[in-house]
C-alpha cells in the first residue's frame, strides 16, 4: 500500500457471519472525517464525518454478469451502506500490474435499483481505483478491455481438510486467486478446513497454464495443470489443485510453476507444516470442524429426537471408535434418550474425528433431522 497517502488510518472492522456461514458482514464505526483503510479487505473509505459503515461481499450472479456484456469482473462485488451518508469517496483495491496495454482497462460497475452505471475512475493508483460516491449500494471493479495474458498480483491460499476416521490420506486444497480477494471470504466458505497460513503473494498471468510441484514425490496432485483466469471472485472459491498425502506426513514442500515459461517458479518452493491446532487450545472460528460444532451445539436435541442410536453404535463399534463394553452399555440402556446420552458422552473423549464419523452415520440414518438442525453441515 505504498502509494496510499500517509494520512490514511488503518482499522480492523468488526466481523460477523450469519448462522449459515453464507456471508461475512464488516462493520466500521467512523469516529471523524478522514481516510480509513480496512485491514481485511483493503477498501478505503473517504469520510466527511462520523458514521457506521456496513459492507459485505455479494455474488456476481448471472444476471449481473449478463448486464456487463463483454466486460468482466476484476474484483469482488461489495454491498456498502452508511446510514449517515458520510462516505464521500471509495478506493477499491485492484490486482492488475499495469503496462501501456492495460493501464486504462479498469472501471467500476455500480448496481442500484435494477440499473447498472459504469463509473470511470477519478484516479487509478498501483493498488486502488478511486471513485466519487453519490449513493451507496453495490460496487465492483470491472475489466473493460479484451486483453489476454496480462500480469496480476496473485495469492496462494492453502486449506487442509479435516481427516476422518476412514481416511488414510490428508488432502490439501491449493487455491490460486487474485490478490484483491479478501482472505476472510475464502476462510468463511472453507470454515470446516484448517487455513495453513504462509507467505502467499505471487505474480500470475491471466490465461496461462500453471502446475503444482510437491515434495515428497509420492504424493498425488490433481489436476496436473490448470489455466488461471481472472474470474474467481466468489461466491464459490473452489481449489485450483488438490494434494493427496499419506496421513502421517507432517510437512510438504510446494511450488507453483508457470508451464508457459518452461516451468519457472512463480511461487517459489517453501515448507508447509501440516499441523493442527494444539490440544487444549480453542481454534479460531474459521478452523473449527463443523461436525464438532454440530454435536456440541445440538447434543440435547439429538438426545431427545434421534432414533437410530443402535445402528450408529453398531457402525462405530465395527470401526473401533467405541469399545464392545461401551456398546453393551448403550445396548441395554433404556429409554432411547439414555442410549444417545451415553453415546454422546463417549464421543467427548474420542476427539473430533469420532464426531465427524458420528455425523456421517447420522446423515445416513436420519438425514431429515440433520438437515433440519444443520442444513449446511
Amino acid at each position: 500500500m505504498a502509494d496510499l497517502p500517509q494520512d490514511v488510518e488503518v482499522f480492523t472492522p468488526e466481523l460477523s457471519g450469519d448462522e449459515d456461514k453464507l456471508k461475512n458482514t464488516y462493520r466500521f464505526v467512523c469516529p471523524h472525517a478522514g481516510r480509513f483503510r480496512c485491514s481485511l479487505t483493503s477498501l478505503v473509505f473517504v469520510m466527511e464525518g462520523e458514521g457506521e459503515v456496513l459492507y459485505s461481499v455479494v455474488s456476481w450472479d448471472p444476471g449481473l454478469l449478463h448486464s456487463l456484456g463483454q466486460m468482466r469482473p476484476a474484483g469482488p462485488l461489495y454491498n456498502i451502506d452508511c446510514s449517515a451518508k458520510s462516505v464521500l469517496r471509495l478506493h477499491l483495491p485492484h490486482c492488475v500490474i499495469f503496462s501501456e496495454e492495460n493501464k486504462d482497462g479498469l472501471a467500476v460497475a455500480h448496481f442500484t435499483g435494477g440499473n447498472i452505471e459504469i463509473i470511470q475512475p477519478l484516479k487509478v493508483t498501483e493498488t486502488h481505483v478511486i471513485i466519487d460516491i453519490r449513493e451507496l449500494s453495490r460496487f465492483g471493479l470491472i475489466w473493460i478491455k479484451t486483453i489476454l495474458g496480462f500480469p496480476i498480483d496473485g495469492q496462494v491460499l492453502l486449506f487442509l481438510r479435516p481427516v476422518t476416521v476412514e481416511q488414510e490420506q490428508k488432502i490439501l486444497n491449493v487455491h490460486l486467486l487474485p490478490g484483491n480477494v479478501p482472505v476472510t471470504e475464502v476462510q468463511r466458505l472453507h470454515h470446516n478446513k484448517s487455513y495453513m497460513e504462509t507467505t502467499s503473494k505471487c505474480r500470475l498471468f491471466t490465461d496461462r497454464e500453471y502446475s503444482l510441484c510437491c515434495q515428497p514425490e509420492d504424493c498425488e496432485v490433481q489436476p496436473m495443470s490448470e489455466m488461471f483466469q481472472l474470474d474467481n471472485f466468489g461466491p464459490s472459491y473452489h481449489p485450483t489443485f488438490e494434494v493427496f498425502l499419506d496421513v502421517n506426513i507432517k510437512e510438504v514442500r510446494l511450488a507453483v510453476l508457470d508451464k508457459t515459461e518452461d516451468g519457472k517458479e512463480v511461487w517459489p518452493r517453501r515448507r508447509i507444516p501440516l499441523t493442527a491446532p494444539s490440544k487444549g487450545v480453542d481454534p479460531p472460528a474459521h478452523r473449527r470442524i463443523p461436525e464438532t460444532e454440530f454435536v456440541n451445539t445440538h447434543g440435547d436435541k439429538l438426545t431427545q429426537r434421534a432414533s437410530s442410536v443402535m445402528a450408529i453404535a453398531d457402525s462405530l463399534k465395527s470401526k473401533n471408535i467405541i469399545t464392545p463394553e461401551m456398546w453393551s452399555k448403550i445396548h441395554v440402556a433404556e429409554p432411547q434418550q439414555e442410549k444417545m446420552r451415553l453415546l454422546l458422552n463417549t464421543l467427548e473423549s474420542k476427539g473430533d474425528n469420532a464426531k465427524v464419523e458420528f455425523c456421517r452415520l447420522l446423515q445416513e440414518n436420519e438425514s431429515d433431522l440433520v438437515n433440519e438442525l444443520g442444513p449446511y453441515l
